[in-house]
């Protein structure tokens, strides 16, 4: 813990107040994410049905209790009147969200090595995993040096791939139930496109307040 005590102590700017349209997302950033939490929460209560799963139950308990954790902590690291009011708990809940990041990747990058349907799936959800472990690690970085904006760049990237748990479990039944697709394109499909879209649109949000942030100096 004496390392989290060197973490520099900047100055957050105060945000401006957001519009009407990105309070609701975060409000649907937020439900969606406590619906899945409550969802992940049966896998310690009971044994899942699925032979696969049942047979990896730790490796898979590890996974779902790092990103239960990142999924409640996540949404409210983006409020700006949470930072605002209360900067403090707002650093201690990053911490917290950070270490269940840390957890998840390991229990993912582990479940990832025996996904059902072989090397697709295997690097599908393996890189997902790497990438969740890599971004919650350069946000650590950044805040550490000091370097704020670059900070929220690689948790807004981050937390895109934390939301992959909410997008997966949107899309694989679409897939089974509305498209008919048999479970095994559907599951080798949705281990890449549950977290590469959330990447993307991450980036593009990134890019977009840089560009503004270089406008409003200019």
């Amino acid at each position: 813990m004496a390392q989290w005590a060197r973490i520099p102590q900047p100055t957050w700017d105060v945000p401006r107040r957001g519009s009407w349209r990105s309070t609701a997302l975060w409000w649907v950033m937020l439900l969606s994410s406590t619906a899945i939490v409550v969802y992940a929460a049966t896998y310690f209560f009971i044994t899942p049905s699925d032979k696969h799963f049942a047979k990896y139950i730790r490796p898979l308990r590890l996974h779902i209790a790092g990103g239960m954790g990142a999924l409640l902590a996540g949404p409210w690291q983006f409020s700006s009147k949470l930072r605002a009011r209360a900067l403090n708990f707002h650093r201690w809940l990053g911490r917290f969200y950070l270490v269940e990041v840390l957890i998840g990747s390991i229990g993912g990058f582990a479940m990832a090595l025996v996904s059902s349907e072989g090397l697709p799936t295997h690097l599908g959800f393996g890189i997902l995993a790497v990438l969740w472990f890599f971004t919650g690690l350069q946000a650590y970085r950044m805040v550490r040096m000091g370097n704020i904006e670059a900070h929220r760049q690689w948790m807004i990237r981050n937390f895109a791939l934390t939301f992959a748990a909410v997008t997966l479990r949107i899309q694989l039944p679409l897939m089974l139930a509305l498209l008919h697709w048999p479970f095994r394109p559907s599951y080798i499909t949705v281990s890449w496109l549950c977290w590469v879209p959330n990447l993307l649109i991450a980036e593009w949000i990134v890019r977009r307040r840089m560009t503004s942030a270089a406008q409003r100096m200019a």
